[in-house]
């Protein structure tokens, strides 16, 4: 039974229209792959080298074991963004006498051939070979192997069961990588040692047993929790609530009290949170609060500006950036509902507004802990969180009146360029640079950041006071090219 499945599944690739209009790209991608495939493995086979002339005093296999939680850690990340769900059309099969806990091992068995599972074999394989074989044995080999092999197989599962429960739960994603960021910063700041920790759990493992038997355990336990929530939702790409009542979306009372903008807000926040894509980039953008991290545990950016404005801007603006640049793309499927309904274009903007709002406040009070490293860094951040809200809002959703881009929600959000264009690079020019070159001249000639910061923070009060003058000046835009937007979004 399970070569039909693989047979199916295959036909049902092969015989898709995305793939057969994509077939260059699919190509090149694939080149891609057999590229990055060559570069890991060969990699993998001189890493022994590259470690002995890094860490000269050091044994190459306690250096490398030192580096696995980094790694797994990076690979968790990597797959909360780029790994997708196993998934099957099952209808076809529920009414035929095939058993349905069948079904669910084939989808849960599609983890086994993740890419990120082979990706690691090609670096531990060949190292494991010529550094651990000579010194441990073919037993000390094998334990050690199978025991980073199962962890990546472990992650596998782990993502999927998140990625799962995110059709109800979507913050649970973000709290991950919460949790790993901290675990990184408390390492970094010296509270423990995650290398010593790593290279005494993997050091561990070569020489017993006992490391490999509790990733079986832990494995057995996450295919099972897997298998379960499968089995209780009856398939995988469609994981529907039991009973309505239980549906946190159905209902946005609070916003019906603003009128049709409310109405607009409440149908927007349910569009972000029912489909992969915009999902996707919610969630993503959550993950950009930890951007900081990379900037504000370096002196040298600490004592500048301009980074810590770009970082700044990136922080408190990554959703209006992220989601903003492909308004009014999301709405491809009923934006011919939208302009026949007789929708005013100047509520319809002030919607998109007011929900950029609330994410970049939200966005700068979730930063406020980096006033570990400086109160300058939190009165940047809000300068910056006034020029996200006071202009790259307003400059953002005047470029989405030259946005005519198709986007499909139904389709997977990894590797997917759909409503990518000319304007979304443009429009990032703008959003990025210009509050770096309204500082420049006070900074460079005046010598004096802060009338820099003044300045800035001056102009974005000003037109977040007089936003509505600006929205009104964006839907006449608008209004122009509505009938030239709605027939480019209706292009397949």
């Amino acid at each position: 039974m399970i070569k039909y499945f693989i047979y199916h599944k295959w036909k049902e690739s092969v015989r898709s229209t995305v793939f057969q209009k994509n077939l260059i790209i699919n190509i090149f991608l694939g080149l891609f792959i057999i590229y990055l495939l060559l570069s890991f493995a060969t990699l993998g086979f001189f890493i022994d080298v590259i470690l002995e002339k890094s860490f000269p005093d050091q044994n190459p296999i306690y250096v490398f074991n030192g580096f696995l939680l980094f790694y797994f850690g990076f690979e968790l990340v990597m797959r909360l963004q780029l790994q997708e769900l196993p998934v099957m059309a099952v209808q076809p099969y529920m009414h035929l006498p095939i058993s349905k806990k069948k079904i669910i091992h084939y989808l849960l068995s599609q983890n086994l051939i993740s890419f990120f599972n082979f990706l690691p074999l090609l670096i531990s394989v060949p190292f494991a070979v010529k550094a651990i074989l000579p010194t441990y044995g073919i037993l000390g080999l094998t334990f050690w192997l199978a025991s980073a092999t199962l962890v990546s197989i472990l992650l596998s599962y782990l993502v999927a069961y998140v990625k799962m429960q995110m059709t109800q739960f979507f913050w649970i994603a973000p709290i991950l990588i919460g949790i790993i960021a901290i675990t990184a910063f408390l390492d970094y700041q010296g509270f423990f040692e995650l290398t010593a920790i790593s290279k005494n759990i993997f050091t561990y493992a070569i020489e017993s047993p006992l490391v490999l038997i509790v990733l079986i355990a832990s494995l057995s336990l996450t295919y099972f929790l897997n298998y379960k929530l499968v089995l209780d939702n009856t398939y995988l790409d469609e994981i529907t609530n039991k009973s309505k009542k239980r549906d946190t979306l159905s209902n946005f009372t609070f916003f019906e009290r603003f009128g049709l903008i409310g109405q607009l807000l409440s149908l927007e926040i349910k569009l972000i949170l029912r489909n992969k894509r915009s999902k996707s980039v919610a969630t993503t953008s959550a993950i950009f609060i930890f951007y900081g991290l990379i900037f504000y545990t370096n002196d040298i950016y600490l004592e500048g500006h301009y980074m810590l404005m770009f970082a700044g801007v990136f922080i408190t603006g990554m959703f209006l950036m992220n989601y903003g640049q492909f308004i009014p793309s999301w709405e491809s499927t009923f934006f011919d509902n939208i302009l026949t309904r007789g929708i005013d274009s100047r509520e319809y903007f002030l919607s998109k507004y007011y929900l950029f709002l609330p994410t970049c406040i939200f966005s700068f009070i979730l930063s406020l802990p980096y006033a570990y490293f400086g109160w300058k860094v939190v009165a940047i951040n809000f300068v910056m969180l006034l020029f996200n809200i006071g202009v790259n809002a307003l400059v953002i959703l005047y470029f989405a009146t030259f946005n005519d881009r198709r986007i499909d929600l139904s389709k997977r959000a990894v590797l997917n360029w759909e409503g990518v264009g000319a304007s979304q690079f443009i429009m990032m020019i703008p959003a990025l640079l210009l509050p770096l070159l309204l500082f420049f001249p006070f900074d460079y000639f005046l010598q004096s950041p802060q009338i820099g910061y003044a300045f800035l923070g001056g102009i974005s009060l000003v037109n977040l006071l007089f936003h509505r003058y600006w929205i009104k000046l964006i839907a006449s835009r608008f209004e122009k090219q509505k009938y030239k937007i709605a027939a480019g979004l209706r292009k397949e």
